[in-house]
């Protein structure tokens, strides 16, 4: 037999047995589940289909997520070749306000793909909307004097019924339908930071966390300690 042909055998034969299994892992959606604008006060859920297309069998390591108000699910620990797993996920009732983007990792034993990323994202719309901003900054401040900060309440329903404290630091007044918190803010001397947080209870509907309002500046005349 001609030598070159027995050459390109060999060489063919061997590019066979070498050949890496065809496929990978398929995820639905390409990994990102997009639930829009929707009521913070409501849990969103979404199921991931993780198929194996490659020759081998994978398994499943882990499940990591970047924060605590994600729940995530794997129906199975071990994927057949050829087969389907699910992947549950949801994001908490009032774990996330406003636009969000989260991200879960799924861990495998599979050589080049170890690592799986899922994303969930959308716009958490809270029950009642803080103006101009529910972490606001005054900017400098006098240690001494006291200061008067206004903010607009705004619900995103109707039927909606806030209760400030006496001791709150803040005070609730209603006009024409709508709510305005004004808090009060005396820095005191000795610190470059000034901060204080404000909390408004939501009444009805009940069961829902209160409003945090969140006001920092700086003490005029001292600069803060970088650290």
């Amino acid at each position: 037999m001609n030598h070159k042909i027995i050459l390109s055998q060999m060489i063919l034969g061997c590019l066979f047995c070498c050949r890496l299994p065809a496929g990978g892992l398929e995820v639905s959606g390409n990994g990102v589940a997009d639930f829009g604008a929707y009521p913070a006060a409501e849990s969103r859920e979404h199921t991931f289909r993780l198929v194996n297309a490659t020759g081998e069998t994978v398994k499943i390591r882990k499940i990591r997520s970047t924060c605590g108000c994600l729940i995530s699910q794997v129906s199975a620990s071990e994927l057949l070749p050829g087969k389907a797993l699910e992947i549950r996920t949801q994001v908490k009732a009032n774990s996330v306000f406003g636009k969000f983007s989260k991200t879960i990792y799924v861990e495998t034993d599979m050589a080049g793909r170890r690592f799986i990323r899922l994303e969930l994202k959308g716009t958490a719309q809270p029950l009642v909307e803080v103006k101009p901003s529910a972490q606001f900054y005054a900017g400098k401040l006098k240690a001494g004097r006291e200061y008067e900060f206004r903010f607009e309440l705004l619900p995103s329903q109707s039927g909606v019924e806030l209760s400030a404290a006496a001791d709150s630091g803040c005070r609730l007044e209603k006009s024409e339908g709508k709510w305005f918190a004004v808090c009060q803010l005396t820095p005191a001397d000795g610190t470059a930071i000034v901060e204080k947080e404000f909390r408004i209870d939501i009444v009805s509907p009940a069961g829902q966390p209160p409003i945090s309002i969140r006001i920092r500046g700086t003490l005029a005349g001292q600069e803060p300690i970088s650290r």
